[in-house]
């Protein structure tokens, strides 16, 4: 097949820091190389071409001028490269693909955030479009309604990049944002409770009240002993962190559509204790490869009794688990599967 990537236009493919879908995107791109389709690109400056034709758009500035031409520019560079592609598979905004819907394209839109009605709606009212949608989690397709095509697939990585560890640091993880949503407060109390080292990975939060959050309820709790922030990690950093950790802290207060933080702990043979929502059980299988805590608000009761279960998981099974169920290997061909489902039905449909 020939196949159209598309992403935002705001982090290149692949990213060189921060860029969780534009990572996925990456991923995706190489494997669909590897297993012999050609493969497009429309992605944001500085990205790189994985074989195929890359074409490179910008995001605009807040000015009415400035949107009006980027969105005018991405129809004809859409519109130009899906006529050297059978099928388009869309991470990237969904009002931008108002050319390639009344062209007839065949596109799998991947919701890559919360799934919203609205934008489901969108592609239901496409009657000339050939459209499937792609939830990456059960909670995630459960959330809207929808008499399209659609597939559960989950996100993926390449656990052959990823070395597994014993977790011989013995202390606790909490990697993400510092928000209340993601719940390092919790994290930080469960290892007060436990006696556990916690260390910490994230940014602190640009959103509205997350600094106030950080001052309040984060900072003071650092004293670089037993509650370490460590900031931001790049993937290495990451990797290394979670393989000597005993297990990843998951206390998330928000139905998140999929944690791929989750599935990369258990690539470090790194067991997860997590709430149990969101995309929470679809990653962990409870007893196996981390514990599920079922109070939809995350509390330091359950997560310190987790803690003190952790001797019950084998690391080994974490890491089959993320082998098995996340590798790249395994999840493309589902995607893939998908693809050629649309791409056959759009020459069908041509013909």
């Amino acid at each position: 097949m020939k196949i159209l990537l598309i992403a935002d236009p705001l982090i290149p493919v692949p990213p060189k820091h921060y860029g969780g879908t534009e990572r996925i995107v990456a991923l995706y791109a190489e494997e669909f190389s590897r297993l012999g389709h050609e493969v497009n690109l429309m992605a944001a400056q500085g990205s790189k071409s994985f074989g195929g034709k890359l074409y490179c758009h910008r995001a605009p500035n807040h000015q009415y001028l400035s949107r009006a031409y980027r969105k005018l520019r991405f129809q004809l560079q859409s519109t130009l490269a899906f006529h050297r592609c059978d099928v388009v598979y869309n991470f990237g905004r969904i009002d931008y693909l108002k050319t390639l819907f009344s062209l007839g394209a065949p596109v799998l839109h991947c919701f890559q955030n919360p799934a919203r009605q609205e934008d489901v709606n969108t592609f239901e009212s496409q009657q000339s479009s050939n459209v499937a949608l792609h939830f990456i989690s059960n909670n995630q397709r459960a959330s809207v309604k929808s008499s399209l095509k659609s597939y559960v697939i989950s996100n993926c990585l390449n656990t052959r990049s990823i070395q597994s560890g014993a977790g011989q640091g013995g202390y606790l993880a909490f990697l993400g944002r510092l928000t209340r949503n993601k719940g390092v407060d919790v994290a930080i109390s469960t290892a007060k409770a436990t006696g556990k080292r916690l260390v910490i990975a994230g940014t602190v939060s640009s959103e509205e009240e997350g600094e106030k959050f950080f001052q309040e309820e984060v900072k003071p709790n650092l004293d670089g002993e037993q509650i370490v922030w460590i900031g931001p990690v790049d993937d290495q950093e990451k990797y290394k962190l979670l393989s000597n950790a005993s297990a990843l802290l998951f206390p998330i207060r928000w139905d998140e559509p999929f944690g791929i933080v989750m599935a990369e702990a258990l690539a470090c043979g790194t067991p997860v204790i997590a709430t149990k929502r969101g995309s929470t059980p679809d990653v962990i299988r409870h007893g196996e490869n981390g514990l599920l805590c079922n109070s939809i608000e995350p509390t330091v009761e359950e997560f310190s009794d987790a803690v003190s279960r952790l001797d019950l998981i084998d690391r080994k099974d974490c890491r089959r688990a993320a082998e098995d169920y996340f590798d790249v290997r395994v999840v493309a061909p589902q995607v893939l599967g998908a693809l050629q489902r649309l791409a056959s039905r759009g020459s069908t449909k041509n013909g």
